[in-house]
């Protein structure tokens, strides 16, 4: 359980035996993965405490890497003797499905001179890797390592040093005893400090040439590797400057490519082909697309390019298809289906590839091994800014010669989005992530990120691989874009909804200016919020029993006014796909022709849908959620309405991207529906005013050299909830009032005003519970005569710190597995009454059986995740919810298995009469799916809706 911790202790006997206890239920020997994971902590402690000369941020990176080069890494040797030669080093775990080996050189056993095969060693300026440190690490436990240590190499060798910040150097390593003949080649390259002092790589390479077939010195491949990067900058450099002159003079007709590019697309085009590793990230709409596909035909034509392998998010395989036989008539492979049909598509004649970027994860031999891409074009390539990611990871194991990312948003929050980004096309234009946060970063005492710093130093190293134009440059070539916020009351359902959300999300935000949050306590702050946010749109996303909302009826006007009377094409955005289903329903009444594209909606059906809209006058609305966010062409629409404000601006941008383009030759109209007085309105002050960072390192005409830190949304949205109330409370109450007096239901201002003052009587009393316990507690209730706050133990000096807390709210204190007790009595216990306070959503009192509230939870955590379009784990979910909900039927009063619930069903629960036929039916279907490897989404919303059906019936 992730919010509960373990108390674990090690101790050491007499005779030195380890002994080990740990408070889980883990009953097997030896010992269990508590143990484990504090050994691995007490052992990093050791380390750290015999390595505690190391400071800095360079010795920080060394130290990692002899972290894990002892703990990750399994090695054995392969030629040589006595320690020194050729070995073979693995990971025990890989950050990709795909597990590595590399050879370590080593030569010496006290300097920094060793090489390793690894991309960590290549880039990280170190001059060791954690595969190295594992070979030391081996050797170092040999009785004989002290004196092969003082005894060294008996060879000299030739290696790369990098004892410079920035460039390396090729240094001559000598021994005792050299060959006079062997020292009189070596001579003339290298300086008295024995530094490589003749011109790279000309001179380096006539010096490997006289060293041919000599066995008495080694010419470390490290160096060799180095020259030829010098070689082959040096002609990338000359191939750049030629081929940028003859794209550039075609005038903007490409052999080849059917359409005329403007300036800028040829500028973007020679780019791209010139430099054949860079990124591209022109602002939406400015047809990136097109600059990469003829950027590739060029290469194709002139550079030996036979295979391109292009790698999407999903939806816009089938797009990149038609754009790629649109502009230029090429054949096209798109990889889908089972692993067999995929790999027979992997051996097409096709010179495009298209794969979307999760398929990579699963056919990354085969990509390597059979299709072996000359170019790997990345489209939407803010998909791997997340260097850690598995996706990222292995995306960076393509072998290719060439790279194109696109992307119109290479940096959001982090500097890191984008040193991913670079990652792909030269890991040295950034150098490794120590150097750039010693480069960039500016932290505090701590640690922490708070601004970054030498953006101007930043921005000239970027601008050799990184082209960037923003709107501003064809918008003498868009249509006239108009923008309209529409701002909605909300009902008072929605304003209910809405506010409890809120008071549940404020008092998280307020602990978590105080500690971090416990995971438990981050998922139910993520879905207060997601809560929230739902309400403003329509209270029915949330209960799943209200019709309607005032966001529908405005909407409903705009497309009787659009659509019915103007005839015009509408583009209709929502994050929540049950938004959207509710807005074909208002089209389906109106008699408007709709499409609806969302997360559920098979990858090669998506291009139908937009076909359809483009082509098919009766067709007027293209519905959908962010899942049509990115990379689609809508421009048959000429108005876009967004019924809901997402959190990251680069959304916002997107779905506006989608219709205010180059290619639409209509006014656009763009309408933004906020719910009035609300959370969502704070968040769209938040999403308008983030962008300093992005501007300063991207935008070509940025003139600062120090910004702030670009804080998470999330983390700024946990700032304002921690201050006062997001809207003036006299507001707020004043129009509550307002639409209870029209409802004849408004109470008098006295018992108001009395429950104001219960209210904040309560929230004082529980942030000084908060303040007294803070981590030990695991749940706070509130139940008839005050508090009842659950924390990991009950002794007098809590009772008595308790006791002092009692005014004027009564705090009372409980241990999890009395309350657990208490809780099988059901109605008759004492504790039956409470309501939960500090760990449920909702706000309003519960008197339902625990197993019954534990179902709900069940049901909106799958409600939740299909909201977002995830499918992992629902199925599982909806069928412990149902086997939940019926768990107070049961004898034996708890959660029956699936074996133990399908026995129980057919022998006791429908002779007795415990449930009814069709709820015995849909409990022993859900049973059945849950086993189902994939489950179509018709059959999902089934299930879904059988356990709706079903907890409901069981609560009454």
């Amino acid at each position: 359980d992730p919010d509960w911790p373990y108390r674990v202790e090690l101790t050491v006997d007499a005779d030195g035996g380890l002994n080990a206890q740990c408070g889980c239920l883990f009953d097997q020997e030896p010992v269990c993965k508590h143990v484990i994971a504090l050994l691995y902590s007490h052992a990093a402690s050791y380390l750290e405490e015999e390595e505690s000369s190391l400071s800095g941020a360079v010795d920080e990176a060394l130290l990692e890497r002899v972290r894990k080069g002892r703990n990750e890494v399994i090695v054995k040797q392969l030629e040589g003797s006595a320690g020194f030669g050729t070995w073979q080093a693995s990971s025990i775990a890989s950050s990709t499905y795909w597990k590595q080996r590399y050879q370590v050189q080593i030569r010496s056993l006290e300097q920094r001179m060793n090489y390793c095969t690894c991309p960590d060693w290549a880039g990280n300026l170190l001059g060791t890797c954690k595969h190295i440190e594992a070979v030391l690490h081996t050797l170092r436990k040999q009785p004989d390592y002290p004196a092969l240590k003082e005894q060294g190499a008996l060879q000299p060798f030739i290696w790369l040093a990098w004892q410079s910040a920035t460039e390396p150097s090729i240094r001559l390593h000598r021994v005792a005893g050299m060959d006079e003949s062997l020292i009189a080649i070596v001579a003339p390259f290298f300086d008295p400090s024995d530094a490589f002092s003749g011109q790279l790589p000309e001179d380096f390479f006539r010096l490997a040439e006289a060293l041919y077939g000599r066995d008495d010195i080694q010419l470390g491949e490290d160096a060799l590797r180095y020259a030829r990067q010098c070689a082959a900058d040096a002609a990338s450099a000359l191939r750049a400057e030629n081929i940028s002159r003859e794209i550039i003079q075609s005038g903007g007709r490409l052999p080849g490519i059917r359409a005329r590019l403007y300036p800028y697309q040829v500028e973007g085009v020679a780019f791209l082909a010139s430099r054949g590793r860079a990124l591209l990230a022109d602002d939406m709409g400015l047809g990136k697309t097109l600059q990469a596909i003829a950027a590739a035909d060029w290469m194709a034509r002139n550079d030996e390019v036979r295979r391109i392998l292009v790698i999407c998010p999903a939806s816009l395989k089938h797009q990149w298809a038609r754009e790629i036989g649109k502009f230029t008539g090429h054949s096209v492979q798109v990889i889908q289906g089972g692993a067999d049909a995929r790999n027979v598509q992997y051996r097409s004649a096709a010179l495009f590839v298209v794969v979307n970027y999760e398929l990579v994860l699963r056919d990354l031999s085969v990509i390597n091994a059979t299709l072996r891409p000359d170019l790997l074009i990345l489209d939407e390539a803010q998909r791997i800014k997340n260097w850690q990611t598995k996706v990222a990871s292995t995306i960076k194991l393509i072998t290719t010669r060439y790279a194109f990312v696109l992307t119109g948003t290479p940096l959001e929050n982090r500097l890191e989005d984008l040193y991913s980004l670079l990652q792909v096309i030269d890991a040295r234009v950034l150098g490794p992530l120590w150097r750039c946060t010693i480069d960039f970063h500016v932290t505090d005492e701590r640690g922490k990120v708070i601004g970054y710093r030498n953006l101007s130093e930043l921005r000239r190293r970027i601008g050799s691989v990184m082209l960037r134009r923003d709107r501003t440059l064809v918008s003498d070539q868009l249509p006239e874009r108009t923008e309209v916020r529409l701002d909605l009351p909300m009902t008072t359902p929605q304003l209910e909804l809405h506010d409890d959300a809120m008071k549940a999300a404020g008092l998280l935000a307020n602990i978590a200016k105080r500690r971090p949050l416990t995971p438990g306590e981050q998922k139910r702050l993520m879905a207060a919020l997601q809560k929230a946010r739902m309400a403003c749109n329509a209270a029915g996303l949330v209960d799943k029993m209200t019709e309607g909302s005032p966001k529908l009826d405005e909407l409903a006007r705009l497309l009787e006014e659009l659509c019915l009377e103007s005839n015009r094409k509408v583009v209709i955005f929502s994050q929540w796909e049950r938004m959207t289903a509710m807005v074909e329903s208002v089209a389906r009444t109106m008699k408007i022709g709709a499409v609806r594209l969302h997360g559920g909606v098979p990858t090669n059906s998506r291009g139908a849908l937009m076909d359809r809209f483009r082509d098919d006058d009766a067709i007027q609305l293209f519905i959908s959620t962010d899942a049509g966010g990115v990379g689609l062409n809508l421009q048959a629409a000429s108005v876009l309405i967004n019924l809901d404000m997402p959190w990251n601006p680069a959304v916002l941008d997107q779905r506006f991207a989608r219709v205010h383009r180059l290619g639409q030759q209509q006014k656009v109209q763009i309408f933004l529906l906020m719910a009035k007085g609300s959370y969502e309105e704070r968040v769209a002050e938040l999403v308008m005013n983030k962008r300093d960072l992005f501007d300063n390192v991207i935008r070509p005409d940025a003139d600062k050299d120090v910004v702030g830190v670009s804080k998470k949304m999330l983390e700024l949205i946990v700032d304002s909830l921690a201050e006062p109330s997001m809207r003036d409370d006299r507001e707020k109450s004043e129009q509550q009032a307002e639409l209870k007096r029209q409802q004849g239901t408004l109470e008098p201002e006295s018992n108001r005003q009395d429950e104001r003052e219960q209210d904040e009587a309560v929230r004082q009393t529980i942030e000084r519970v908060q303040q007294a316990f803070g981590s030990r507690i695991e749940r706070i209730f509130g139940a008839a005569g005050g508090l009842l706050v659950v924390v990991d133990r009950v002794d007098a000096e809590s009772e008595a710190t308790a006791a002092m807390l009692s005014d004027p709210i009564v705090v009372a204190l409980i241990e999890p597995q009395i309350l657990n007790s208490l809780q099988r009595l059901g109605a008759g216990s004492p504790v039956a009454e409470r309501q939960l306070l500090f760990q449920a959503d909702e706000a309003e009192q519960v008197r339902v059986s625990p197993f019954i509230q534990a179902a709900k939870e069940k049901l909106q955590s799958a409600e939740l995740l299909i909201e977002q379009q995830v499918r992992a784990g629902v199925v599982e979910l909806l069928c412990a919810a149902m086997l939940t909900a019926v768990a107070g039927k049961t004898d034996a009063a708890r959660v029956l298995s699936t074996d133990e619930a399908t026995v129980w069903i057919h022998a006791e629960a429908l002779p007795q009469g415990l449930l009814q036929s069709q709820q015995a039916n849909a409990l022993t279907r859900a049973i059945a799916l849950s086993s189902a490897p994939a489950l179509p989404d018709e059959l999902l919303f089934q299930l879904l809706d059988d356990a709706r059906i079903m907890i409901a019936e069981l609560d009454n």
